[in-house]
């Protein structure tokens, strides 16, 4: 069992316990989610390794990259929504989507942004975690993830010379000004999406102990 999962049924019973049955089954819901769409990106991932081991064309690969970033970033998302609820049932004043009323609109950046943005909650053990990971010091994978999904948003994706996932210096001059540099160099495909994934899975594994700690220690006030 992946730390995550492990962490992620940490969770679950600390939600149980501690929110409301209606919040904590929709909580399962959205963990349920998240976990489908990693699972997702893993797939895609070891399918991506196959087409390269086997020379598949450049543009069936592109094809499958963008694929994987889809499910990658929908996890991240999912894991916002998911701290999204609990952090709104720990502190309902600090802004966050009313579990019934989350909506497309509740991502992770809009999750990250009112949690830092809240003086009860800015300085939280789960708001430093997504802002530092994210933000101020950004992770590598999350980084390699940010950049090529964004890209991947108006451009076709194509891997560099020698199967390499693209970086800053292999954006076609024609898009430059419409991509911000963040200084992410060219890698290998594998070594790349595996470093996705793991930073991934190691991310959420963080906001779910982080997470259970909190409701564990500090329940919500009803």
């Amino acid at each position: 069992m992946n730390e995550d999962d492990a962490r992620g049924r940490e969770l679950m019973a600390a939600a149980g316990a501690a929110l409301e049955p209606e919040e904590a089954g929709l909580l399962k819901l959205l963990h349920r989610f998240t976990r489908e769409r990693l699972g997702a990106a893993e797939q895609d991932r070891r399918r991506i390794a196959e087409l390269l081991g086997g020379g598949a064309a450049a543009e069936r690969i592109g094809s499958e990259l963008h694929g994987f970033l889809r499910e990658a970033w929908e996890a991240l998302d999912g894991l916002g929504r998911e701290v999204n609820l609990c952090m709104h049932a720990l502190f309902p004043e600090a802004g966050l989507y009313p579990p019934t009323e989350m909506t497309r609109q509740c991502t992770f950046y809009v999750v990250r942004k009112k949690l830092r943005a809240h003086g009860v909650t800015a300085e939280h053990p789960v708001t430093r975690l997504l802002w530092g990971e994210t933000r101020a010091e950004p992770a590598e994978g999350y980084q390699r993830l940010s950049f090529l999904y964004n890209l991947s948003l108006f451009l076709p994706l194509e891997l560099a010379e020698g199967g390499r996932l693209p970086g800053d210096n292999d954006v076609p001059d024609a898009a430059r000004g419409s991509v911000k540099a963040r200084g992410v160099p060219s890698c290998p495909a594998g070594e790349g999406l595996a470093g996705i994934i793991e930073w991934l899975r190691g991310f959420a594994a963080d906001c779910y102990g982080r997470l259970s700690s909190t409701l564990t220690e500090d329940p919500p006030r009803r």
